[in-house]
């Protein structure tokens, strides 16, 4: 170690000098040589730095359009999600009320609309349905003549006609 040291301490030495003995006009244009190369050594290293800087500005771009498009993509499903979710819950308020049949024929947007919609339906149905129910078409009021003839009672029918009671 020590003799390693010590060669380059006598290198150096050897240098000193030999600059020393050079003209002082040698010595300028060593320096203008130096500042040169470290010109140059710093144009390459500020070249290479802005590529370096190019190619991380287009990968970052590629990433922010990327997650775009994945954010996109994301929305795009979670919109159809709820689209579905909405037509299920459609399709099972109207089996709830009995209005099924309607199923294809209701296009709502939301739960409001849904329940205003069903309530309608609702009450159309049940008007219809005592508008279809049984109604007799000959509902005759008895008279005390038809009723004492049924019986088979001679003298009721006989009262009857009179007026009597």
């Amino acid at each position: 170690m020590e003799e390693v040291k010590q060669e380059q301490v006598e290198q150096e030495t050897e240098q000193q000098e030999e600059q020393s003995d050079t003209s002082p006009e040698s010595v300028e244009e060593s320096q203008s040589d130096s500042k040169q190369k470290r010109k140059t050594k710093v144009d390459k290293e500020k070249e290479s730095l802005q590529q370096t800087i190019k190619q991380l500005e287009e990968q970052l771009n590629q990433l922010k359009a990327e997650k775009e498009t994945a954010e996109q993509e994301q929305q795009k499903q979670l919109s159809e999600k709820e689209k579905e979710l909405f037509k299920k819950e459609v399709k099972l308020t109207l089996k709830e009320y009995g209005l099924s049949e309607f199923e294809e024929i209701i296009k709502v947007d939301n739960s409001d609309e849904l329940q205003e919609v069903v309530k309608k339906l609702s009450k159309i149905m049940a008007d219809k349905k005592i508008e279809n129910s049984f109604k007799p078409s000959n509902h005759k009021q008895q008279d005390a003549y038809t009723v004492a003839k049924s019986k088979g009672d001679s003298v009721g029918m006989i009262k009857a006609l009179m007026g009597l009671k």
